[in-house]
């Protein structure tokens, strides 16, 4: 298969403890994010117990601050290795709003529509004959599967938009139970493991 688009990358850190939320005001958010102009300044900023998110939809940009879980996204298709997501989760993680040091895991999510390559896509690349042995006409198929490999934790899903289309969506976590690194290496980290979701959708 093949990534057409790249829909959504994301940035999840967890907490050991509840995030106070009295410390994330909407002053200081847009104080880290607005840029002097008016129309990428346009923002959302939706509030409930626990629960902030900020939205700039121009810019497509996400902020998400559950109990202990904050939420970095880029909606703005571009590829990680172009985009602004680390130095936006630079920003919040280096102000006073939030205590680095009870971050206890932290991943990267990856959301692309993928389809099939020249050789075409068949339900049995998803399922096994003891499936079909059910009987029934089966139209269309994913995948959801969990893996390990050097101590990093990932979760592939692949969910089908439109089975006439033969098109998918295809989401990677990537998760790391352990302490933040510098943000060059998640720099890195971030790119090097698009990469690796990349391989893992061409093998399909």
């Amino acid at each position: 298969m093949k990534i057409e688009a790249i829909k959504n990358v994301n940035i999840t850190v967890l907490f050991s403890s509840p995030l106070n939320h009295l410390l994330i005001s909407q002053k200081g958010l847009l104080d880290l994010f607005k840029t002097g102009e008016q129309e990428k300044d346009k923002h959302t900023l939706v509030e409930a117990p626990g629960l902030k998110v900020l939205i700039f939809p121009n810019m497509k940009k996400e902020f998400v601050f559950e109990g202990v879980r904050i939420l970095v996204s880029d909606k703005s298709e571009t590829l990680p290795e172009n985009s602004d997501i680390v130095d936006d989760f630079q920003k919040i993680i280096t102000s006073n709003m939030v205590e680095r040091d009870k971050i206890t895991a932290y991943g990267f999510n990856y959301y692309a529509i993928i389809s099939p390559g020249e050789e075409g896509f068949r339900i049995t690349d998803f399922i096994g004959s003891k499936i079909f042995a059910i009987g029934e006409e089966i139209k269309s198929a994913g995948v959801n599967l969990v893996f390990e490999k050097n101590n990093i934790k990932y979760t592939l899903e692949i969910k089908p938009i439109s089975y006439e289309q033969q098109k998918f969506v295809a989401h990677l976590n990537v998760h790391f139970g352990k302490n933040l690194p510098e943000f060059e290496e998640l720099k890195k980290g971030i790119r090097e493991q698009f990469e690796i979701f990349k391989n893992i959708i061409k093998k399909i």
